[in-house]
């Protein structure tokens, strides 16, 4: 299905040879898990966040399983669009240090903005959601700011979490408000 959603070139795979060589291809390259590390023996659970790589770093490991590797999109800020039912709530997230992964750093020291989502951009957004029979997901975009509000590569897709966590964006309760209606009218 055609959305119309700029995605920057993505491999997901598990063989050292094509991660090497699509690092080679693009330049610098992010790695994304597919989860989190499991819970340690103390019970704290562990997480990875998404990295720059060396492709040369990369070795047979690679091979225990599939790995998600894209290409580094230049960005401004990150976009949090949160989708409920027809329901859009959107949040520019900034980090004081520019980190890659903005989860890394302190949550404390975010800064979020409201950001209006173009109409197109949000009606694909539930388009995308309706394919998957899903009412809810949580979108993260590479956004640029230093472009037109128009410019396609604005809003540069990197994923959607149908599980994304949400409880902590300052329009928290909104999204809940959204929730609540949703499961007691139905889509």
């Amino acid at each position: 299905m055609e959305l119309g959603l700029v995605v920057p070139p993505t491999l997901v795979t598990n063989d050292v040879a094509r991660a090497r060589a699509f690092a080679a291809k693009h330049g610098q390259v992010v790695y994304k898990p597919f989860r989190g590390l499991p819970v340690s023996d103390d019970g704290q659970a562990g997480a990875i966040f998404a990295q720059r790589i060396d492709p040369e770093s990369l070795d047979e490991s690679v091979a225990l399983m599939a790995h998600l590797f894209q290409a580094e999109v230049p960005k401004t800020a990150d976009a949090r669009i949160t989708v409920v039912g027809r329901r859009v709530f959107a949040q520019r997230i900034r980090t004081p240090d520019g980190v890659l992964d903005w989860r890394r750093g302190d949550w404390g020291e975010l800064d979020h903005q409201p950001l209006t989502v173009p109409a197109a951009l949000a009606e694909n957004l539930v388009t995308y959601l309706e394919a998957f029979g899903l009412v809810f997901g949580c979108f993260d975009f590479a956004l640029r700011e230093d472009l037109r509000q128009d410019a396609p590569e604005r809003f540069t897709f990197i994923e959607c979490n149908a599980n994304g966590q949400w409880g902590w964006l300052p329009d928290s309760t909104d999204i809940a408000v959204a929730f609540a209606r949703l499961l007691m009218e139905g889509p």
